[in-house]
């Protein structure tokens, strides 16, 4: 049985990603009346590649004329009651269509859209036009759209002035009519571009005010609702190019916010952006010195004698999985040795392998002791697909002769003794049951200690990855990682034990001087005075970790841009935990909806590192065998 949808795809030299995006359609557990690809006169074969997919796909060639042309030429082909519309670099899950039509059960349901990888899980069951306005919730290759709604409404606006926002602009106009706009709340579609930053970001930015003008002309709009929806395009696009050191727009833009807003925000963002670029990183970027308390030499050495570079090389992105017991993380110390998540980790490495990405799992005693549970991670370690690690929990690694209290769970305030034992029974545990010695190490909790460095090297430890930069621990009885290497480093001066850190970093309008200024707002005193969430609830300074369990998705692409871009940085290290696979044992994920979110995190996350910035993946034995190879040929 095929549904009444015929699916639209407009492309312009999209031969290397219509292949999926068909085959996507073509995979639908309800199959579509027809597939539309409608080539907005590329020259790059998109058509030929189209055609050549299946005979159900219709191609249909025309002059370029954009993409909302292209749109409008595919529906008045399409003989469906519902137009799929579908990007040609996106792609659907297999129950897409089938999931997504069950939600029709009203002749005025006008839309209905579904989730993507990076959707609101809060987008309401019904949209509104008020809804709408506050913020565009809508991806264009999740929705269906009614034939005669469309129709009715003259489908896509094709003013070359609001290209890139064609699609918000109808569905505004569509939520102020009598058609209803309904949720389908499940993630069932694979949005494979990039989010924020782009080279056109001028173009997009005068889109979007085109459209907001355009839509106010329409319909009677409240002064005060326009120049909040003009407040919010000037803000997004003046971070977007200060992010780009494009700082003639981000003054125009950051000006006209403060024309509209005149407050103490927009006057600190557009005061940074009078200052030229090159002033805008400061020589101490490049000449801090290596913390004492992490270096084995008793000299305070600068850090260029010990970061480690990677010239030459593309972006290479790190898999790093705390894989550690399920437990109440309010309870620490814990009893629980549950290991019952390792199940469930075969949910993110198909991912990993998909896009060729080896995750180390740097594993603690609960895991690498408990031969049955720990199964399924055994066999991806005798079939190459993942390294191993250490990860030390030392309130349930013997040997146990300390008090377990929130201060003795940082392994690093364990006497020397008996972090260097627990330690190397936990070594000697993973190489008997896993047949291989670890040569990399995370401390459990991140309680890297001033004693750690040497019992790694007496153990044969190569790899360090726990210190988390900008991070201060005090608090909780742990270090103080304020002033911490952010970037791969020598531990030691014989360089024999390297550091690869949490990949941290700072997002927002004083981003540039991020890892200096966001130490003198984040100690204790600062912390109860709730400072750092003053500064990012401001946009100023944002403290961003990278990693799917509490950081968004934009969050994250909006790091990875930025250590990119400001300190040229190399290796990226994305983390989790291994209980989180398994809904209810971490805060960020609870439910099955938490879940797929996670998953598709990940996974768009991936898909964004290795296409959109160009990055590869790596492993830290690679990173090390890299540093190796450079030496002896020197």
């Amino acid at each position: 049985m095929r549904a009444e949808i015929s699916v639209i795809i407009p492309a312009y030299n999209a031969s290397k990603t219509i292949f999926a995006t068909i085959e996507s359609c073509l995979g639908q557990t309800l199959p579509p009346l027809e597939i539309i690809v409608v080539d907005d006169g590329s020259s790059d074969g998109t058509s030929e590649v189209a055609a050549s997919i299946s005979d159900a796909v219709k191609v249909f060639r025309k002059e370029n004329g954009g993409p909302a042309s292209a749109r409008n030429f595919g529906a008045r082909m399409a003989r469906g009651k519902w137009l799929a519309m579908l990007d040609a670099d996106d792609m659907w899950h297999p129950t897409k269509l089938e999931r997504q039509i069950a939600h029709d059960d009203s002749d005025d349901v006008g839309l209905i859209h579904c989730f993507a990888d990076h959707s609101d899980p809060d987008t309401p069951e019904y949209l509104s036009f008020e809804s709408l306005w506050k913020r565009n919730f809508i991806i264009n290759s999740s929705v269906l759209v009614r034939n005669t709604a469309f129709q009715e409404l003259g489908g896509f606006d094709k003013d070359p002035k609001i290209i890139s926002v064609e699609d918000y602009n109808l569905w505004l106009r569509l939520a102020a009519s009598n058609w209803k706009i309904k949720t389908c709340r499940e993630i069932l579609v694979n949005y494979r571009r990039g989010v924020g930053i782009s080279s056109n970001t001028h173009k997009f930015y005068n889109a979007c005010l085109c459209n907001v003008v355009s839509i106010s002309k329409r319909m009677q709009i409240s002064t005060k609702s326009i120049n909040s929806k003009l407040l919010e395009v000037y803000t997004a696009y003046g971070d977007a190019a200060r992010y780009e050191n494009n700082l003639p727009l981000a003054r125009e833009a950051y000006m006209n916010a403060m024309r509209i807003k005149p407050n103490m925000k927009n006057m600190a963002k557009l005061a940074l952006c009078q200052l030229p670029i090159s002033t805008m990183i400061t020589k101490r970027q490049t000449t801090e010195s290596l913390g004492d308390e992490f270096s084995s030499s008793p000299q305070k050495q600068e850090s260029d004698q010990y970061r480690i570079d990677f010239c030459g090389h593309r972006p290479r992105l790190v898999v790093i999985v705390d894989t550690e017991e399920e437990f109440d993380w309010n309870l620490v110390p814990s009893n629980s040795t549950s290991v019952e998540s390792l199940k469930h980790q075969h949910l993110a490495q198909r991912i990993f392998e998909a896009q060729g990405i080896i995750p180390t799992y740097a594993m603690d005693y609960a895991v690498a002791s408990q031969k049955e549970q720990h199964a399924p991670l055994l066999e991806l370690v005798q079939s190459r697909r993942c390294e191993i690690g250490t990860h030390l929990h030392p309130w349930i690694n013997p040997p146990i002769r300390e008090d377990l209290t929130a201060r003795n769970s940082f392994p690093g305030n364990l006497s020397p003794q008996l972090e260097f034992e627990k330690l190397k029974l936990l070594t000697e545990v993973i190489e008997q049951n896993f047949g291989q010695r670890p040569i990399l190490y995370r401390a459990g909790r991140y309680g890297f200690g001033a004693n750690t460095p040497s019992a790694l090297k007496k153990l044969g430890y190569k790899i360090d990855c726990s210190i988390l930069p900008l991070f201060d621990l005090r608090g909780m009885e742990g270090p103080d990682f304020r002033q911490s290497k952010p970037w791969p480093h020598w531990l030691d001066a014989q360089r024999e034990l390297m550091e690869l850190p949490a990949t941290v970093g700072v997002v927002g309008a004083l981003s540039t001087f991020g890892r200096h200024l966001h130490p003198l707002i984040s100690g204790p005193r600062e912390e109860s005075l709730r400072l750092p969430g003053v500064f990012a609830r401001l946009n100023l300074i944002n403290r961003v970790r990278l990693t799917p369990e509490g950081i968004t998705l934009r969050e994250a692409k909006q790091l990875t841009r930025s250590l990119l871009t400001d300190q040229k940085r190399q290796v990226f290290v994305l983390s989790y935990h291994s209980p989180s696979l398994q809904p209810g044992n971490t805060p960020y994920v609870r439910t099955e909806m938490d879940l797929r979110n996670f998953l598709y995190w990940i996974e768009a996350f991936v898909d964004f590192f290795l296409s959109e910035i160009g990055g590869q993946p790596t492993t830290p034995s690679e990173l090390l065998s890299l540093i190796e190879g450079r030496t002896h040929s020197n």
